[in-house]
């Protein structure tokens, strides 16, 4: 079912504009048409009923048509206004255009121009509602882009013309009065050390390639920034690349907070290999996962042949059903202290202090195993 439509009619003859009122709603039965005779009831009746039209004829006492059509557009810019006159010229045709009607229609004998007038009235709101649905689409998109540091960008490659959306011009740092640049003009915000890398991706996506990279770009005022770039690119009928259509992505904070994880890694994968602990992680179900250097040479046994043993082919105290119930207790973070002997390959053994710690990784049980040789800690303690 189409929406409602309420319109506002003003003139100065209320009998004329009930009467109009009364063939507009049985034109069509969307419409709901309130009459007022004066332009100040129409102005205050604006104020307490949220119309979607209003109709109006031009000469009438105090104020006539056009005047109440000017002080609508000050508090209304965008409401449809339709001066509906039984005087019509030129001029005041002129003048209403100029003061914003949204149509112009004069008044006639007999009931059919009521029909046109609803027909004006439909168009007119229909129209108005469409564009501002329109204009909160591209608001909320414009909003979206904001958040995701998204910027949109249309290239005319015979033209060699690159339009961007305002979100261009933060991220590029660009001034506002720039309308477009040339393929040229773009690369030179590109990071010299990525300019063949990005030259490269772009000349493949002319042939056919998917266009998707990441690169540094060198603001106007020298900040260094990471973008991702993606489009989408059409060919016309020789074959030829004529339009790209693609956006643009300011991922520093994420580059930032993935050369920190890296970072934090490579640290985390130092103190694993390097540290003169035994280390090792082993699943729910005992079996071994990873073992650092310093375990496989205090045991004598190869990582593979490590990674192939459960914990309690390694410990020599360490009962399997014991075990398993004693983690499964452990709650993630939770680290637990014993003492017990390990056993070599070559089957001698040697006693350790061990601290064992639940790391859970999603729906995944990991623990961490740090052991100490109880004997070099003596050694090293004396």
């Amino acid at each position: 079912m189409d929406a409602q439509i309420h319109v506002l009619h003003v003139d100065d003859n209320l009998e004329l504009a009930t009467l109009a009122a009364d063939f507009l709603e049985r034109e069509r039965d969307r419409l709901n048409v309130d009459a007022v005779a004066k332009p100040t009831v129409g102005l205050r009746k604006l104020g307490e009923t949220a119309y979607d039209c209003i109709i109006s004829d031009y000469e009438m006492p105090g104020q006539n048509g056009i005047e109440f059509l000017k002080a609508v557009r000050e508090e209304y810019p965008a409401l449809p206004f339709i001066l509906f006159t039984g005087k019509g010229s030129e001029e005041i045709a002129s003048e209403a255009i100029s003061a914003g009607v949204s149509d112009y229609l004069q008044k006639e004998t007999g009931t059919e121009q009521y029909e046109i007038l609803a027909n004006r009235i439909v168009n007119n709101v229909e129209r108005t509602r469409a564009q501002r649905q329109l204009e909160e689409q591209n608001s909320h998109f414009r909003q979206a882009q904001s958040m995701a540091h998204l910027g949109s960008w249309e290239k005319d490659i015979q033209a060699d013309k690159i339009y961007w959306s305002d979100a261009v011009f933060d991220i590029f740092g660009l001034d506002a009065d720039v309308t477009s640049i040339d393929h040229d003009q773009f690369m030179e915000f590109v990071h010299p050390a990525d300019k063949a890398h990005v030259e490269g991706e772009w000349r493949a996506a002319l042939t056919g390639d998917e266009y998707d990279v990441e690169h540094r770009i060198v603001t106007t005022d020298g900040e260094t920034r990471w973008v991702r770039e993606r489009a989408e690119i059409t060919f016309d009928k020789t074959g030829a690349p004529a339009k790209a259509l693609g956006v643009v992505q300011d991922i520093t904070k994420r580059k930032e907070q993935s050369d920190r994880l890296q970072k934090t890694s490579a640290r985390l994968r130092a103190l694993f290999e390097r540290s003169p602990d035994m280390i090792n992680f082993h699943d729910i179900e005992g079996q071994i996962i990873k073992p650092n250097p310093q375990l496989c040479e205090r045991t004598g046994y190869s990582e593979a042949e490590l990674t192939d043993m459960a914990v309690w082919d390694l410990d020599t105290e360490l009962e399997p059903d014991e075990a398993t119930s004693l983690w499964k207790q452990m709650r993630p973070g939770e680290s637990k202290r014993v003492d017990s002997t390990y056993r070599c390959r070559d089957g001698s053994t040697f006693p350790v202090e061990i601290n064992i710690r639940r790391l859970d990784q999603g729906h995944t049980e990991h623990f961490v195993v740090i052991s100490r040789d109880v004997e070099q800690l003596a050694e090293l303690r004396r």
